[in-house]
Parts: C-alpha cells; structure tokens; sequence
C-alpha cells in the first residue's frame, strides 16, 4: 500500500491559509510527521509557500528538523523538562513556558552565551498546559529581566474553537485579551488562533500586534469538519491505497475472515486488500466502510485483519468484479472518495487521529500534482501487474 502526498497541495493551502491570516505570520503545524505526511518534504513544501514559522509536539521533532538543515523558527510546544533546556539553546529552538517552575529554570539556564526563547503559554480553559491568566504578567516580567532570555511568544489554545458560535471559545478570547493587556513587557508575537478560530472566530482571534495563526490540519487540507472545510479553498494532500493481492469467488453463505461474522448472502466476488489495522486502517471500519475499486465503491466485508481486509465486488459476472484484476489499486481514501472524513466517521473518530495513524510501514510517495490531479488520480486504475 502507499501514502500518497501532493506537495503541491500543501503549498496551495500554506498561500490559502496566509491569505486568510492577513497581516499575521502562520505558524505550520508540523508535529507527528506532519500529520503522518512526511515532516521533511512537508515542511519544506511549507517554507516553498512562505512559511517560516513551525510547531512541533516534542524535542526530538525540532532536533530532527534542525539536523535535516531546516532554518525556519521553530516552536516545541510540548511542557519541556528542565535538563533538556541545553539541547533547546544547542539547536536554536524556541520552548513553551507551561509554569513558574519551568519559567525558573529558563532562569536558571539561560545565559547571553546560550540564550532560550521562550513562549509562555496561558490556560484560558483548555487545562491542558499553561499557568493561570493572574500569575502570567509576573512570570513574564521575571523572564524579561532575566539575561539570555528572550520573549518570542504569549500563547493560548481553544478547547471548542471548532464550534461554530461557540460561547466559550469567545470566553476564551475574552480571557486571553485581558492577560495581553495586563502584561507589561514586549513579546515578539502574541497568538491564539488555530485552524478552528481562523475559521469560525474569524478576524477577532488574530488581531493582535505581531499575531501568528497556527494552523495544523488546514495545511494538510482539512479541517474538524467538511463544513468548516468549505470555507476555504483547501485540497486534500493525502490518498491512501491498497493493492489487490487475491481474488476468489465464494458461494452463498461462505464466511469470511475473523469470528465468521460475515457470510456472503449469494455467489459473490471477493477481493483481499494488503492494507489492515497494522497500516492503521481501523479496525472500527469493519462492516460500515467502503473503498474504490473497478471504478465503484464496494463495501469492505468480514473483519479488517492486521495486515489484509476483504471487499465485496458483488456478483462475479458483473462490474465491478468484471473490471478487478489482482494487482489492481484501491483508494481508502483520498480527495474524490471516500474522503477521510468519511473514513472518521465510518471509524468513530477525528480524521486528525485517522491521518496520523497511517502506519510508519506505509511507503510514503511525496508528488507534485496540476490543480486536482490527485483527486483524478483516485479514480483512475493502477497499472495491472
């Protein structure tokens, strides 16, 4: 099976992203492999477009994109601990401040020889990370005042940003604002918006002077919703496929896979699929989802094993089982369907976790393709082998 990633729709959707962000810089959220699309090719993809700003979960992902030559400014926005604040100096990485006790280690460690930028972020209702909006004007003079420490960022992060009219999203930003106006030191950028409250909180969420927006499924082509995914001009990055690796025709009532929970009600065209839950395909799909193959959608039948899963080609005389070969290739999802959305929903979950969750096993094939091809390519027949 294979990932396939359109560079090119990345950096259409980085240009779509800076356009809506207006006057502010966009921060690309590149953590988790970015997304499970590759975090080289994607965050150069991103820098192509402009960006120059990055956010990543953990040490190691800064360290990894610094040791791969990357030069753009990057945020861990992970709590760090304080026997790792050398490596953030050594690699020129700008660190999330969640406490008093991490500001006082900043403090500790911090020298004009090995200086730390640092964000000091502010829990306005996430309770998550971040220190109470009282205790941050405090935290942020003694970390003014402190030399080799530099303000880069004041931050918050909203819990139901993806919400449309969400009270306590605005709440939210109400508490963030009154901490800005209370702190009494320049910070290098003030940010609270992500992909959520650019789109549904809008201007308000980023008018701040020196405002970054953060934006992570967006760039990838997404958003929490397809609803909320409309009100940009985003293209999907990310088609998964699978190869058909056997074909049989099986009489009515024969079981197939696990448990026999599934029987087949007539005489029926089977195809096994090389993808399964070890791929990170989920398990949850099993009797609710469908992929494309022969030109059709066909349901996915029986239970998805670790590394294969059955479809239904329906009668063997007819399409789609007419038009399947072995070695065909079937989309699991992609831009022309079924769309990870669908693949969320028929799995009881977020397409964030269903993108992330594409097995490191999966080839990953990085492509720059014209306006929509890659959603072409989802409907056309893999070469036969």
């Amino acid at each position: 099976m294979t990932a396939t990633v359109d560079l090119a729709a990345i950096r259409h959707n980085a240009g779509v992203l800076r356009e809506r962000a207006g006057g502010a810089d966009v921060m690309a959220i590149i953590k988790a492999d970015a997304y499970g699309h590759g975090v080289r090719p994607v965050a150069r993809a991103a820098h192509e477009a402009g960006i120059r700003h990055y956010g990543v979960a953990r040490l190691p992902e800064g360290i990894h994109l610094r040791e791969d030559g990357h030069r753009g400014r990057i945020l861990v926005l992970g709590a760090p601990a304080a026997a790792q604040l050398p490596r953030y100096a050594e690699y020129d990485l700008d660190l999330t401040v969640p406490s008093a006790e991490v500001a006082a280690a900043v403090v500790r460690h911090a020298s004009p020889n090995a200086p730390l930028r640092v964000h000091v972020t502010v829990d306005t209702g996430m309770g998550r990370l971040g220190l109470a909006p009282d205790d941050v004007p405090a935290v942020m003079a003694r970390l003014a005042d402190a030399p080799g420490v530099r303000l880069a960022g004041l931050w918050t992060h909203f819990a139901t940003a993806d919400a449309p009219g969400s009270s306590f999203a605005k709440t939210q930003l109400d508490r963030f604002r009154a901490v800005v106006d209370a702190v009494d030191v320049d910070v290098e950028h003030v940010h609270a918006a992500n992909t959520g409250a650019l789109l549904t909180l809008g201007e308000p969420a980023y008018e701040f002077e020196a405002s970054l927006v953060r934006s992570g499924i967006a760039l990838y082509g997404l958003a929490a919703t397809p609803e909320l995914s409309a009100r940009l001009d985003l293209r999907p990055a990310m088609r998964l496929t699978a190869r058909v690796t056997h074909l049989k025709t099986v009489s009515a009532g024969t079981p197939v896979s696990y448990g026999a929970e599934w029987q087949a009600p007539r005489r029926t065209r089977i195809a096994t699929l090389g993808v399964g839950y070890g791929d990170g395909y989920p398990r949850r799909c099993c009797g609710r989802a469908s992929v494309r193959v022969g030109g059709a959608l066909c349901p996915i039948v029986g239970t998805i094993c670790m590394d294969m899963c059955m479809v239904n080609l329906g009668p063997p005389d007819k399409a789609p089982a007419t038009r399947v070969d072995r070695g065909d290739e079937a989309v699991l999802f992609g831009p022309a369907g079924p769309t990870v959305y669908d693949v969320a929903q028929w799995a009881d979950t977020i397409p964030y976790e269903i993108l992330c969750g594409v097995s490191p096993r999966v080839p990953r094939r990085h492509v720059n393709c014209a306006d929509g091809a890659l959603a072409r390519a989802a409907q056309s027949a893999a070469p036969r082998v």
